[in-house]
């Protein structure tokens, strides 16, 4: 990842963005709470404003032309995951109350909204790119941002399905978490003077990320450690979220196993315990976190051949980035 000072610095200009609405009112404190300014403990880990610094600085720009993007992107993504609790009912983010459920449904939609709106004026105000380079940013995280909607009513939707196919796994995914990583690598060539057909050659490699990260995700749902997820181990199993490895395992032969899992998820209902433990001892017998790991690796390793053909990243600096963060599942 970056250095400590360049951690630093980024997180300094974020908490300046979200200062904009920092008005001593209920929903500044709200804000401020979900970003977890001065707790290092309870913030996110950045990836996505960390990954337009990176793209900009490959592409021959310097850093802090690109913070104001940097920026905005990170700020969808941490309004995405305000309304996203509230979506999914989840009382926990990163091991403390949600927004909404410290503070009220109310609360949590309108700190969300808040921060829908000082993104894009973030990447407007920004004085470090002309005006039309400003619109095609806006244009860009717009894009996304219409597409992360589509992907998380793709996701809602799922939960009174019986059946989900990969290929609608994917349609989903690439929606929900694919486009903000395209968008933050579309961003980071643009801010450092990239054509547009080279900032969209850097968007579908960010896209390609976005969907192995997407997938590593989906293994820490299941399978992952409370302490380093902030949510109660096997969550999405209990909640019988459509995840790379249900979806894999569903898709395969006949067995008893597959049945136990097919079961669990036409429950129409919260899992129990019991059920919860039955599915994990299904999905393990079935080879589905073996499955998973396999298939975001191989997602990272077409991402690292896009590159090669695009003749982007050309010294491997975004490449590296990604093989890092993607550790976490190793």
């Amino acid at each position: 990842m970056r250095s400590p000072a360049a951690v630093d610095s980024l997180e300094a200009a974020l908490e300046a963005a979200v200062a904009r609405f920092d008005d001593g009112s209920a929903t500044s404190t709200q804000i401020r709470y979900h970003f977890g300014f001065g707790d290092e403990g309870r913030r996110g880990k950045r990836l996505r404003s960390q990954l337009v610094l990176e793209v900009a600085e490959e592409e021959g720009g310097r850093p802090e032309l690109a913070l104001d993007a940097a920026c905005a992107v990170e700020i969808v993504h941490e309004f995405s995951l305000i309304h996203d609790d509230i979506e999914d009912g989840d009382t926990l983010r990163r091991g403390r109350e949600a927004v909404w459920s410290r503070y009220g449904l109310a609360h949590g939609i309108n700190a969300g909204d808040a921060l829908c709106s000082v993104a894009y004026l973030t990447l407007l105000d920004g004085s470090h790119a002309d005006a039309e380079t400003k619109v095609a940013m806006n244009r860009v995280l717009l894009a996304a941002h219409l597409a992360m909607c589509s992907g998380q009513g793709r996701d809602i939707a799922f939960e009174t399905e019986p059946r989900v196919t990969m290929e609608d796994y994917r349609a989903m995914i690439g929606g929900k978490t694919a486009a903000l990583f395209g968008a933050a690598c579309e961003l980071g060539a643009l801010a450092a003077g990239a054509g547009t057909e080279r900032a969209a050659a850097y968007a579908r490699l960010g896209c390609a990320y976005g969907t192995a990260f997407q997938i590593e995700d989906d293994v820490l749902g299941i399978w992952g450690d409370s302490a380093t997820t902030g949510k109660p181990a096997g969550a999405d199993l209990a909640k019988r979220k459509w995840t790379f490895p249900v979806v894999w395992a569903l898709g395969g032969p006949p067995s008893e196993a597959r049945e136990i899992v097919a079961a669990a998820y036409a429950s129409g209902s919260a899992l129990s315990e019991e059920a919860v433990h039955a599915t994990l001892a299904a999905l393990d017998g079935l080879g589905a976190r073996e499955a998973a790991v396999g298939a975001a690796r191989a997602e990272l390793a077409d991402a690292g051949a896009l590159a090669d053909a695009q003749r982007i990243d050309r010294s491997g600096r975004v490449r590296a980035f990604f093989g890092r963060a993607a550790r976490r599942i190793a």
